[in-house]
């Protein structure tokens, strides 16, 4: 399922969540209707829980169907509710950089992060989300995960990333890779996407042709 929207009047939607192919990792303070309609397009369970007392789930935190790794500043409760789900990997990361879902890249195949995590980070995001770890850059610039949309079948990552890392996201995501927009024509392309191997969310500023070129990408076309 495909559709054009925005939670509380905010485009950026994926700012608002992470949609995995097991769940729908989502803030318990979204409207009726916005729940609803993660409901209605994933068919997934919902796990609803702040991260660090806010609602902004896909900014904190990064997960893949194996996992969700949260900042340290996560508070007891929010990690209680979490792990009220046996089956889901839940861990925390404490490094100064609590913003996860800006500068790790991930899918259930491997994960990119900002170059500045060190060797002990990126051991605990490979341990959390149970895939292979590198370091690099998209556009030349650290926040891998702002500037870059996946699932398990593409990935649309910011007009201005550079052959070597379009091929290297590729090579350890194991997924087609192409540069776009979202939100007429914001690089920033996960702020504006929530997806899956089976359904997709784009901000309601999203032009045709940009959501026709996403959905390509993303294999629902």
């Amino acid at each position: 399922m495909i559709a054009r929207y925005d939670f509380e009047g905010d485009s950026n939607v994926g700012a608002f969540g992470i949609a995995t192919d097991r769940y729908v990792f989502v803030s318990p303070n979204m409207s009726e209707r916005s729940i609803e309609t993660m409901e209605r397009v994933f068919n997934l369970p919902l796990v609803q829980s702040t991260i660090a007392t806010l609602d902004v789930i896909g900014l904190v935190c990064v997960a893949n169907s194996n996992g969700i790794l949260l900042p340290y500043t996560t508070n007891d409760d929010e990690l209680a509710a979490l792990k009220e789900y046996p089956d889901i990997r839940v861990d925390w990361i404490d490094n100064k950089m609590t913003a996860l879902g800006n500068i790790i890249l991930a899918n259930d195949n491997g994960a990119i992060c900002h170059p500045d995590f060190d060797k002990n980070a990126r051991a605990k995001i490979s341990d959390a989300l149970d895939v292979e770890v590198i370091p690099s850059t998209v556009a030349n610039l650290p926040i891998v995960g702002s500037n870059s949309a996946t699932t398990n079948q593409g990935a649309i990552v910011h007009p201005m990333a550079t052959t070597s890392e379009i091929e290297k996201i590729s090579q350890l995501l194991k997924v087609h890779v192409e540069v776009g927009t979202v939100n007429r024509g914001s690089p920033y392309t996960s702020l504006g996407v929530m997806a899956n191997m089976d359904s997709l969310i784009v901000g309601s500023e999203t032009t045709g042709v940009e959501l026709a070129h996403i959905s390509q990408v993303l294999g629902f076309v």
